[in-house]
């Protein structure tokens, strides 16, 4: 099967090496100019200077939804200006019912579902895959994040410096942004320096989706291959240290029977960040503090695979894209990731101390793309700490594609080691049709023979059509300690898929999702598959924005020994099967009360007279921009043949209150039945200046499932401050 995949990845080669340029893979055809200054504008959110009166005009947006292609029905009008440090935009989304204009986030990086929006999109080496995303709201809430691969990884907890103004008055809102070059990477050569460039208005109330130039639904706005150009960004890019030490002291309250508390101080350098050239920078850390990292949502698991929790710490978030490799998803969640930063100072969700760490990422030429990590972690619960190395290079292929190779390696203070090596491809062209291929091998310590893994994809998608297949295998004693795998032992998967979308003339309906997808696992040498399951898609999206999904699932599982699942329930060795018969309605996200509701009912679940009742109740409710709360409850009623039915219940509700942009709070409430575990985790942020923040941070974890309740409680206060040379 090995020499099946690499076959395959060199066939896909071949084809892409005789296709010279990919059909419709590049920009857009619409250009904006920038204009020089050298007196810069103050950023009131009002365009009522001479600056702005002077700059080119840019707008015309088009609609990708509801009407592909069509005029917006409101006037959006752009503006760039930059001087030797700044970019600066002037936004005019003129509204012709002002009244109408939806804004209640104050909360940098959450979700605008419920507000109008503005966002623009940077292709700072104009190399078609990967940018800067900069959206904002009418009260100049910010958004940002990092896209790799034109969205195939998303980084939105990359923060950097920028500013943003905002202003709302009876002919619309508009807005001023400054963007400063140190803070995003660009290329320095060549004489006439081009960006690629993109704009995005949304108008909620209407569900309406506008852009400059993007605008055809068989793309996303984070495709910015399908992007027009920004001229004229005349500058040298500026070379600047900065380094953004912390300080922070904790007291801590441990214990059953006998609770100790401790109080502790700690200082160390949160990040010290240097270009080695203009598109190329280090980064160090050491005595990593990650204490205003939010906790993980609970969750009780009924699966027979691995949960995977994705990265929230900071320093492993900047760059991430660049690092990503080997990443297989299945419908809903990912199955492999052959690195996985969080393998790196974290024990079952423990903190591991992390004594430093470096990384150096970003382009080398105009083809190259390349990053490197080393981290050294301390001592922990009596074993030696471990040194993680992790080497990633790219090249760019034609105008969206590329190739690249991977390299992870964890070494023990005692010798023990894992090492990863592995090469990929990422092919697209006629605009839609994209193959991957992934094959790596494993070198472990005391392991001599079958650590292989290896996967092969491709997928037609356009606004009318999902079809596609994935196909992977790993070998027995392939192992990643850097990695996430699903699954454990030799494992092969096979899931090809076709997808519908239709979009009826209708003025209630907006889109059809109708297909069919099948999954097949198997461990090899085994002629009856492990796990199969049918997806039968049936999604209806409806003009408002609200969602309603009925779609069955068939599911077979052979199990071959006792399957223990939660609450003390165990299946017994035997071939099962039965139907999944899940609703769920999402309603539209513009409303003050929205949320989702869904239920599913599995009959005959692993076995005959078995059945599991699945309740989730998600009620967001947002009373203007300073409060809003969500809460997620999901009940389980699960009963196995000839047993008794046993009741479970996971709550993760969280509250926000935000005084202001700048003073923000969070309040998580956990709850899981199966482990009788109580959480709080409040977060108070002050940003006093841009990427500078006091934390107060108060966590109380009480775990009731013993005679005596174990307490795990902590109050941190953090400040983080930068200097810059």
């Amino acid at each position: 099967m090995m020499r099946l995949i690499i076959l395959l990845i060199l066939l896909q080669s071949g084809v892409m090496a005789q296709q010279s340029q990919p059909a419709g893979g590049q920009h857009g055809n619409r250009s904006l100019r920038i204009h020089r200054i050298t007196e810069a504008p103050t950023l009131d959110g009002i365009l009522n200077e001479q600056v702005w009166r002077d700059a080119p005009v840019t707008g015309d947006f088009l609609q990708r939804d509801p009407s592909e292609g069509m005029p917006a029905s409101e006037k959006t009008e752009v503006l760039a200006l930059y001087d030797d440090q700044n970019l600066y935009f002037g936004v005019r989304c003129f509204d012709s019912q002002a009244e109408g204009i939806l804004a209640t986030e104050l909360r940098r990086d959450n979700s605008f579902g419920n507000d109008d929006s503005f966002a623009i999109i940077l292709d700072t080496f104009h190399d078609h895959r990967n940018a800067f995303l900069f959206r904002i709201n009418p009260m100049g809430t910010q958004y940002d994040a990092l896209i790799t691969e034109e969205g195939r990884v998303v980084n939105q907890s990359w923060d950097e410096k920028w500013e943003v103004e905002a202003h709302t008055d009876e002919e619309g809102w508009s807005a001023e942004i400054k963007i400063p070059l140190r803070s995003i990477r660009f290329s320095a050569s060549g004489e006439n320096p081009t960006f690629g460039i993109d704009f995005e208005r949304v108008i909620r109330r209407k569900n309406e989706f506008t852009y400059w130039n993007n605008y055809r639904r068989g793309f996303s706005f984070r495709q910015i291959s399908q992007g027009g150009h920004l001229t004229g960004v005349e500058v040298e890019a500026e070379v600047q240290l900065r380094v953004k030490p912390y300080i922070n002291t904790r007291v801590l309250t441990r214990g059953q029977e006998e609770r100790s508390t401790i109080l502790l101080g700690d200082i160390g350098l949160e990040d010290l960040k240097y270009p080695l050239t203009s598109s190329l920078t280090l980064e160090l850390t050491a005595n990593t503090d990650f204490a205003q990292t939010e906790v993980d949502n609970q969750i009780i698991n009924f699966d027979r695979v691995s949960l995977f929790f994705p990265e929230k710490r900071d320093f492993f978030l900047e760059g991430a894209g660049i690092f990503d490799f080997g990443t297989v998803r299945s419908e809903s969640s990912t199955e492999i990731k052959l690195y996985h930063s969080r393998r790196i100072g974290l024990s079952s969700g423990q903190a591991i101390p992390i004594l430093v760490g470096g990384k150096v990422s970003g382009k080398l030429g105009d083809k190259y793309t390349v990053g490197f990590l080393d981290v050294q972690t301390d001592d922990f619960q009596g074993k030696p700490g471990d040194n993680f190395a992790v080497f990633r290079l790219k090249r760019d292929l034609f105008s969206r594609s590329s190739i690249g190779l991977s390299l992870t390696n964890r070494q023990a203070e005692g010798g023990d080691f894992n090492r990863v090596f592995g090469v990929d491809q990422n092919l697209v062209f006629f605009d839609h049709l994209k193959l991957t291929g992934m094959v790596s091998k494993s070198f472990t310590d005391g392991v001599q023979d079958k650590e292989w893994i290896g996967a092969v994809g491709g997928v037609w998608q356009d606004d009318l059509f999902d079809i596609g297949f994935d196909y992977w295998v790993k070998e027995e004693n392939f192992e990643a300690d850097l990695g996430f795998l699903s699954k454990r032992g030799g494992m092969r998967k096979y899931v090809p898929h076709l997808i519908f979308t239709p979009r009826p003339q209708s003025e209630t309906i907006r889109q059809f999702r109708w297909g069919v997808r099948y999954d097949n696992f198997r461990r090899p040498g085994d002629d009856r598959p492990e796990s199969e399951m049918v997806h039968i898609l049936n999604i209806t999206s409806f003009q408002n924005g609200s969602t309603f999904r009925g779609s069955p699932h068939y599911q077979i599982e052979d199990v071959k020994a006792d399957l223990s699942l939660p609450g003390g329930l165990v299946v017994p060795p035997g071939h099962y099967s039965w139907w999944r018969l899940p609703v769920t309605y999402a309603f539209n996200p513009a409303r003050k009360f929205s949320g989702s509701f869904g239920y599913r009912f599995e009959p005959d679940y692993y076995g005959a007279g078995g059945k599991r009742h699945r309740v989730q109740i998600n009620p967001v409710l947002k009373l203007g921009s300073n409060f809003s709360t969500s809460i997620s409850y999901t009940f389980f009623d699960v009963q196995l043949s000839g047993g008794e039915a046993v009741k479970f219940h996971q709550v993760n509700n969280r509250l926000n209150i935000s005084l202001s942009r700048k003073w923000l709070t969070s309040t998580l409430v956990q709850y899981n039945s199966t482990s009788d575990l109580i959480g709080i985790n409040f977060r108070l942020n002050y940003i006093y200046r841009p990427g500078d923040d006091l934390f107060i941070v108060f966590n109380d974890f009480r775990n009731r499932s013993e005679p005596v309740t174990e307490l795990d409680r902590s109050l941190t206060v953090k400040l983080t401050h930068s200097f810059e040379f």
